[in-house]
């Protein structure tokens, strides 16, 4: 029960249906001590719902469009086309579908971290990979006890690339 509980709280914004189906299944799960097959697909999607949100605040969060514009000195225009060109990483949230971008593709400096552009050309072959599998790559830690973002960190692009390369095969 205390899991459904952060997880609602962490996504009440996200629709009343949703919330309503999680709370549904918490107190079904409470009375009855075996769950029915629809509500271990409604636990699947909570654990899913619980993934996201820690990859969500993985290394610092996310920021909005109009703050990625900011820390890089360009329009929020620029900022949208360079997500569509697939040379930034970030999901789609909210009833407004807003893009958030995970603050670990910047350098402090206000740019993009080195590399990344190339990793996400790789990435960006797969069809099938949406940002949440992109932002899963460069966070999971596959490569010698480090994760992707550790290797472009340390300047290994071509690494990272092979990597890539692995993953959306």
């Amino acid at each position: 029960m205390d899991e459904f509980a952060t997880v609602i709280r962490k996504h009440r914004n996200q629709g009343l249906a949703a919330l309503a189906r999680l709370a549904r299944v918490a107190f079904d799960l409470s009375v009855r001590a075996k769950p029915p097959r629809r509500d271990k697909l409604a636990l699947a999607m909570a654990r899913g719902l619980e993934a996201r949100q820690q990859l969500a605040e993985a290394e610092g969060g996310s920021l909005s469009s109009d703050e990625v514009a900011s820390l890089l000195g360009i329009s929020k225009t620029a900022v949208l086309r360079r997500l569509e060109a697939g040379r930034l990483v970030a999901w789609r949230e909210g009833r407004l579908q807003a893009a958030r971008f995970p603050l670990w593709q910047f350098e402090r400096h206000g740019l993009v971290l080195a590399g990344l552009e190339t990793v996400l050309k790789t990435l960006n072959h797969a069809q099938r990979l949406d940002a949440w599998g992109k932002v899963l790559f460069f966070l999971q830690s596959s490569l010698g006890n480090k994760r992707p973002l550790d290797l472009l960190r340390e300047g290994r692009v071509k690494d990272v690339c092979l990597a890539a390369e692995a993953y959306v095969e």
